[in-house]
């Protein structure tokens, strides 16, 4: 680890970045030097739900994927437009899995044709496009439990199936598995909902198509009876399991698999008596790509740090909006007046990898900065604002039951937990249940684990992993989704006020396993604008290369700033794709002192980079 470590530093110091420049040394700016900025306020609903749908603009962000890409720049982007500095992205290599055409077509039998296929098999073996054939043959419905699964796989043959060589097999899961609120009330701490009870509580339906199949369910077992596909039945109408990217935690597996709803299973069931002939297509591609994460830094006057945690690949307006909740954060606490500011410094970590089934997630990001790891008093993980609740019924169908989806908070007990209770009471935020780790759902119990005081904010609809046209934004609450925004700031505000030691306080859970390593490897982030920026620092002069990778820029001024006073800046110039030197002197040749400084690169108004960076003795 500490190797490691020591590698995840020298590989900042050598992009020319000083990870460890927080706190008073380097305050938030202006649009403009020595321009003074309105206070932006917290998001109204109308510039959630904007801001939301520019997310879901960008199409599903599947992780590694161009859809990916273009939201984590935008992202970037609107962390410097902010305010906040950008630290180098930790870049991971990945091997991204697209799916193509899928389906399933009888060929013969008693009605041959194209069967309804509600979704893929996620990095199940693709298929070339002229895909898969055998007879459809019916295998049961599976046990519920994953440890029988194998030795069940392994009798098929001998039932009523007959022989399952080269066939394509009809399986009815035993899932979604009847499941309500009442399993999470022995870990709660505060249940807010006014005018009902613990009963009521246990009544809520929380039966989801992502917690099963989503988990545990290997195909190995069936590629082991020489089937050459798989079809699951899934007790789900077609409307509430259509394009759902289901499991979105696994990595690749050695058949073809596709999912259909409970009413096309039946029908099937019915045809496979006869064991028609069957196709099953499921193309794909393989691409190699990296995906980088994002770490951005709203400078307080401390050392100590508050770290607002999520991931940004997705599907939908709910997976992952919790990095759009930051930005507009960021827009709100970066724009406020010295004295107005968090004592503490912000740091928003927005990493790849949810979607994968191989990244390392946010151990990955506490393995590459155990510097912020160190320096945080608490963290804020969040996931998944403006929830309605949808449930699918066989008598009622797919349909929305006009509550708010449950939010459930994990949260280290002590006094961080006062803190959030007193604020969600504050908020009035129905159906939010307060709950104990280190058991919890979520990214975010890293922390926990870590030593980390940590809130873990999540909910989890129906509709949380599907892939619709719309991005399921006609579920989207955006007055609820301002309002748990505006409760998180008050959280932050008001932990600002307690001491570290404090915080850490109260909780027997609260670990002190170090985080992973650093597997990632450092480089610079550029934001949308395509703008990079490598800086030389010397005592006599100091050096910017500038490139823009994405179209020339006129007008473009670089600037160096030291305890809120510009103390160098360039003439305007032109930034092209090749990279042009700018030279920074002080007046009258002074020499610039050794320490910490902000560079930032601008074009009128418009700052396009922030980042710290030093110059040496």
């Amino acid at each position: 680890m500490g190797e490691l470590t020591r590698r995840g530093l020298l590989g900042r110091a050598a992009a020319g970045v000083a990870v460890t420049a927080l706190g008073s040394r380097l305050p938030g700016l202006g649009t403009a030097a020595g321009a003074s900025r309105r206070v932006v306020p917290l998001p109204s609903p109308k510039q959630v739900r904007a801001d939301f749908q520019r997310m879901v603009d960008f199409g599903p962000r599947l992780t590694g994927s161009p859809s990916h890409a273009h939201f984590v720049d935008w992202l970037r982007r609107e962390f410097v437009a902010a305010g906040a500095d950008l630290l180098p992205c930790d870049d991971y290599a990945y091997e991204r899995w697209s799916a193509g055409h899928f389906g399933l077509d009888l060929l013969d039998g008693s009605q041959p044709g194209a069967v309804k296929v509600a979704t893929y098999y996620t990095r199940s073996q693709e298929t070339n496009g002229a895909g898969v054939e055998g007879p459809l043959v019916y295998a049961g419905q599976m046990p519920r439990d994953p440890a029988d699964v194998a030795g069940w796989a392994a009798a098929i043959g001998g039932g009523a199936a007959g022989n399952p060589q080269g066939s394509i097999l009809l399986v009815d899961l035993p899932l979604p598995a009847p499941l309500t609120a009442a399993a999470f009330l022995p870990l709660a701490t505060y249940l807010y909902w006014p005018g009902h009870t613990e009963a009521d509580w246990a009544q809520i339906d929380y039966s989801r198509s992502w917690i099963e199949p989503g988990l545990g369910l290997p195909l190995a077992p069936f590629q082991a009876t020489g089937a050459a596909g798989v079809v699951f039945v899934v007790d789900r109408s077609f409307e509430a399991l259509a394009g759902n990217y289901l499991p979105f935690d696994h990595g690749y597996e050695p058949l073809p698999a596709l999912f259909v709803d409970r009413d096309t299973g039946r029908a099937l069931r019915t045809q496979a008596a006869a064991r028609p002939k069957a196709r099953l297509t499921l193309t794909a591609t393989r691409t190699g790509v990296t995906c980088p994460s994002v770490t951005a830094v709203l400078p307080g006057e401390s050392d100590e740090c508050l770290i607002l945690n999520t991931h940004t690949d997705g599907q939908g307006f709910v997976e992952e909006n919790g990095g759009v909740a930051f930005v507009q954060m960021a827009r709100h606490f970066g724009s406020l007046p010295p004295g107005k500011r968090l004592k503490r410094t912000l740091v928003f970590a927005a990493w790849p990898g949810h979607m994968s089934g191989a990244l390392p997630e946010l151990q990955g990001w506490m393995g590459a900065h155990p510097d912020l790891v160190k320096r945080a008093a608490a963290a804020m993980t969040i996931e998944h604002l403006g929830c309605t609740e949808w449930l699918d019924a066989a008598d009622k169908g797919y349909h929305a039951t006009g509550e708010n989806e449950m939010f459930g908070v994990w949260t280290t007990q002590g006094k961080l937990f006062e803190i959030t209770r007193d604020a969600l009471v504050k908020a009035d935020l129905p159906r939010t249940a307060l709950l104990r780790p280190p058991v919890q759902f979520g990214v975010g119990g890293a922390f926990q684990t870590a030593g980390v005081p940590q809130i873990g904010a999540i909910a989890g609809p129906e509709y949380l992993l599907t892939i619709t046209p719309n991005g399921d934004m006609d579920k989207l609450d955006e007055r609820l989704a301002a309002k748990q925004i505006a409760w998180l700031a008050d959280i932050a505000k008001r932990l600002d006020g307690v001491s570290a030691a404090d915080l850490r306080a109260g909780d027997p859970t609260l670990g002190s396993d170090a985080p992973a390593g650093d597997v990632s490897k450092p480089r610079q982030c550029r934001p949308a604008d395509g703008v990079t920026a490598r800086f030389h620092g010397g005592r006599g002069r100091s050096t910017v290369s500038l490139a823009s990778k994405l179209a020339p820029l006129d007008g473009v001024v670089v600037e160096l700033w030291r305890g809120g006073k510009l103390v160098a800046h360039s003439k305007p110039v032109r930034v092209e794709r090749s990279a042009r030197k700018v030279v920074l002197r002080r007046h009258r040749g002074a020499r610039f002192s050794p320490g910490h400084y902000k560079l930032v690169v601008r074009q009128g108004e418009r700052a396009l980079l922030r980042r710290p960076v030093r110059i040496a003795r």
